[in-house]
């Protein structure tokens, strides 16, 4: 089942159908069409954990086909429906059409659909999601709801959702309209482009609280121009209606679709102008089309792109001149300048000139798109050939960076028509070396990334420092080296600015070494924050650069910033870079779930412009939780770069958390024999520990000296605290304790979360393995609960078998943990703990005894006890259950 909508404002409903996986039973969710009833139940199924999820739909073509919906249920469960008792198998076979013979009567198949959920529900509990339930056919409907009431005590959860009344004796949970806040949350929420708060707050108004009209009105990024312009639709259902109109209405109408504030003075003014008067809008408010109020709204924001596609290119340019003249110049010249360009079809420098200027003020409204829409609009209205190609390869760029690839493609090949200058086809090269980049991200794109920076640097030398700081950015996170010094090689003297100290200081790193760049990154870092002018890609470089300094506070407020500014631009081509980069900060804050987040729509933006994706947050994060990582698109990234070292650095902090000291080892040896700015001084610290517990001191004591090195000149919490941590690992007696409580000390003063609680681990394990079991609890209860609270499971088990070695009882867990358990793994360790064996339990749930036995099993893993004596304690948080 898939999400069209991100869920908003439904808190209550989630939380209502979490309490129905726990508990199990029924429930109809109700709304109109739009509403999220599908997002919420897939939101339910995500939920699920280890939930066997049945996913029905009810399809308007079968509705008069009767038990064709129970037909899709019983295809999902095959071997459960060969096990059912042989009458009432029979009799489900012959109702849905696998078995000769007359159709049953509706309780005996009833009766075999309850047997067989139970049957399904057997070895784990049962979701089964019956979405768009109002076209289920009749038979399949009454028999489902007969069953609802039917299942007892078994664990199955059943949620309908429907248009209608048609289960009104169900429980229901109806979903109603969003409120403003609500929907502009939404909007913010989803992968939209920006745009103009006024033109917002009218699509908002239109859309009345409906999550998909709101979505569907914003998501045309391109045409929409930030809220200048209007995505026309063919919508033939509007044409018959729309003759019925007197054609001073018509042309009202059309008015208010090219009008896109609903500001009523304005539409007024403009039709007036065109000798429209008040009774034309009636006819509009009765067929209830526009309404003419304080805002004039169409009825849905569709109906405005239907109407303005209906119209005719001599009516648009009749409405845009009006609504021109109706602007004022001083006031919005940005507004009149696009209705002029809308409203005249030949070439004019005046009209083009005025929009090249005012694309930086429609940028300011509208971000990228609404900036990249005016490039595009002078380029198309400039008589002279060669200024037209200029300002086509301007607009180019700006609609890359809003991921309006094709509208690109096409301006560069406007470009190319006009003849263009070496400036010019420089320009144009690096577009394209960028475009090449962003939907490949391999070496010949890089490679025509510093060509094109060369070019740049013979002809236009003020754009050539920007192209390579992007050339070197791009050869660093995919590993090309020998471009990286190519790029080193070019670099010629003139005043610095930010990206000009960021591109010496990563010179030095890459030629001489940290030590002699530190200070100059650090520098550098300081200019950029004041320097607002550096292209977005050169300060994307900031982002590697920051954490290789181990400087997580200019880590948090650079990738907080990009991000939002990202986001705020419309500058979708390197927002899944800047989200990648902003969940391995929110990684090493220990805000896993947002990190999580970020990835899911990093994963989401790339799969929709089919442009490869970023895993190095993901594998990062999967590996803090002790998850198996995910496959690296090694042939995205020629094995190179920052994805390599992301992966061998995931692969030490899985190991290292599941105990396999000597594969951590072995997966970070090789950073002893490189010094790149891939983010390998975090490495340093995965080899120390995996080194010294596999019994490798030499190699443990190397990667500390290195990592040392690093920590004094850095001279950050972060810094000093890991390498206080390592050096402790490689100590003993007071020194070790010294360096142990240093490191808790300066990593508790950072941003640094998990290493934290690791810091706390280690010391822990120390005192246990000395003999000092009460001391050890108390920092062992603390990484305990810290890597609970974020959900580093591997760790947390580590922490819970040094809790349980020091002779400490198992504690009551957070509800983190308790929500580990599935809802059949809380039934039977409550029974568990209450004292019943594992037949009693097998006969209260109708279950089989070794199913009882191989859920416990899993219980005990998961809550890391080994008795059922302990379960009193770790079940206090879910004892109503």
């Amino acid at each position: 089942m898939n999400a069209t909508l991100p869920l908003v404002g439904r808190d209550l409903e989630r939380a209502r159908l979490r309490d129905l996986l726990t508990r199990g039973g029924a429930v109809v969710v109700r709304g109109a069409a739009g509403l999220g009833k599908t997002a919420l139940l897939t939101q339910i199924a995500n939920a699920a954990g280890e939930h066997r999820v049945l996913n029905v739909r009810g399809i308007a073509a079968e509705a008069d086909l009767p038990y064709a919906a129970l037909h899709l249920l019983c295809s999902a469960l095959p071997a459960e429906l060969s096990r059912l008792h042989a009458h009432r198998r029979e009799v489900l076979e012959r109702a849905v059409g696998l078995r000769a013979g007359a159709a049953p009567e509706r309780l005996p198949v009833c009766v075999a659909v309850v047997e067989l959920l139970a049957l399904a529900a057997e070895k784990q509990p049962v979701l089964c999601l019956i979405d768009d339930a109002q076209w289920l056919d009749e038979a399949s409907a009454s028999v489902l709801a007969a069953a609802t009431r039917r299942l007892g005590p078994v664990p199955v959860a059943l949620v309908f959702a429907e248009r209608g009344e048609r289960f009104a004796d169900l429980p229901s949970l109806s979903l109603e309209p969003l409120g403003h806040a609500e929907s502009r949350e939404l909007l913010r929420s989803a992968p939209a482009a920006p745009l103009d708060h006024a033109v917002l707050d009218r699509v908002v108004a239109e859309a009345r609280g409906n999550p998909r009209l709101l979505l569907d009105a914003v998501r045309p990024a391109a045409g929409l121009a930030g809220g200048y312009g209007v995505v026309p639709l063919s919508c033939p259902e509007i044409a018959g209606p729309s003759k019925t109109l007197t054609p001073e209405s018509r042309l009202l109408l059309i008015l208010a679709s090219a009008e896109p504030l609903g500001e009523p003075v304005r539409l007024w003014h403009a039709a007036t102008g065109l000798a429209i008067g008040p009774d034309a809008a009636e006819p509009l408010e009765t067929a209830g089309l526009v309404s003419f109020g304080a805002w004039v709204t169409f009825r849905e924001p569709r109906l405005r792109q239907c109407v303005y596609g209906l119209a005719s290119g001599a009516e648009r340019r009749l409405v845009h001149g009006a609504l021109a003249l109706a602007t004022d110049p001083q006031r919005e010249p940005d507004r009149r300048a696009w209705h002029l360009a809308h409203a005249t079809v030949e070439p004019a420098e005046a009209v083009a000139d005025s929009l090249a200027r005012l694309a930086d003020d429609a940028g300011r409204r509208g971000g990228l798109p609404a900036a990249a829409a005016f490039l595009e609009h002078a380029a198309l209205r400039t008589p002279d050939p060669r200024l037209r190609a200029e300002r086509a390869i301007a607009a180019a760029d700006a609609h890359h960076a809003a991921g309006a690839v094709d509208a690109a493609v096409r301006l560069l090949a406007v470009a190319e028509l006009g003849s263009p200058g070496v400036a010019a086809r420089a320009r144009s090269n690096r577009v394209r070396a960028r475009m090449a980049f962003d939907s490949g991200r391999g070496g010949p794109a890089v490679g025509r990334l510093l060509t094109s920076a060369q070019d740049l640097e013979v002809c236009e030398p003020r754009l050539a420092r920007p192209a390579y700081l992007e050339a070197l950015g791009a050869a660093i996170f995919t590993g090309h080296v020998d471009i990286v010094h190519a790029v080193l090689a070019r670099l010629a003297t003139h005043r610095p600015t930010g990206s000009d100290r960021l591109l010496e200081g990563v010179a030095q790193r890459c030629t001489a070494g940290y030590a002699a760049a530190v200070e100059p990154l650090k520098l550098a870092l300081k200019t950029l924050d004041n320097d607002h002018e550096d292209d977005a890609r050169s300060r994307l470089l900031a982002c590697l650069v920051a954490p290789d300094l181990w400087d997580d506070d200019t880590w948090h407020d650079l990738t907080r910033q990009e991000l939002a500014g990202a986001r705020e631009t419309g500058a979708r081509t390197i927002l899944p870079y800047v989200l990648t980069h902003r969940a391995l900060a929110e990684v090493h804050f220990g805000q896993f779930a947002v990190a999580e987040s970020l990835v899911a729509e990093a994963e989401s933006l790339t799969r929709l412009s089919g442009t490869p994706s970023f895993p190095h947050a993901a594998c990062v994060l999967a590996a803090w939780r002790g998850h198996e990582l995910p496959t690296f698109a090694e042939s995205s990234f020629e094995n190179g770069g920052m994805a390599r070292t992301t992966a061998r650095y995931a692969t030490a902090v899985l190991r290292n958390g599941l105990t396999a000291y000597a594969k951590a080892a072995e997966a970070t040896r090789d950073v002893l024999d490189r010094d790149g700015i891939e983010l390998q001084g975090w490495s340093l610290v995965e080899l120390v520990e995996g080194a010294v517990r596999s019994g490798d001191l030499t190699t443990a004591a190397a990667a500390a000296d290195r990592l040392s090195e690093r920590a004094c000149l850095s001279g950050t919490e972060w810094a000093l605290g890991v390498d206080a941590r390592s050096r402790a690992l490689l100590h003993d007696g007071q020194a070790a304790e010294d360096l142990y409580t240093e490191a808790i000390d300066r990593l508790g003063r950072s941003r640094i979360t998990p290493h934290l609680a690791r810091a706390r681990l280690l010391y822990g394990e120390w005192l246990r393995r000395r003999g000092r079991r009460i001391d050890a609890r108390g920092p062992l209860r603390a990484a305990h609960e810290a890597f609970l609270a974020m959900r580093a499971e591997a760790f947390a088990a580590r922490a819970m078998r040094e809790l349980l070695a020091t002779g400490e009882r198992a504690r009551r867990r957070v509800p983190e943990t308790s929500s580990q358990l599935t809802p059949q793994e809380r039934r039977i360790a409550s029974l568990a703990r209450d004292g019943r064996s594992n037949p009693e339990i097998a006969a209260a749930l109708s279950i089989s005894p070794r199913t009882v036995e191989y859920h416990l099993h899993k219980v005990f893993t998961k809550l890391s006890i080994t008795t059922r004596t302990e379960l009193h304690l770790v079940l206090a948080a879910c004892a109503d259950d």
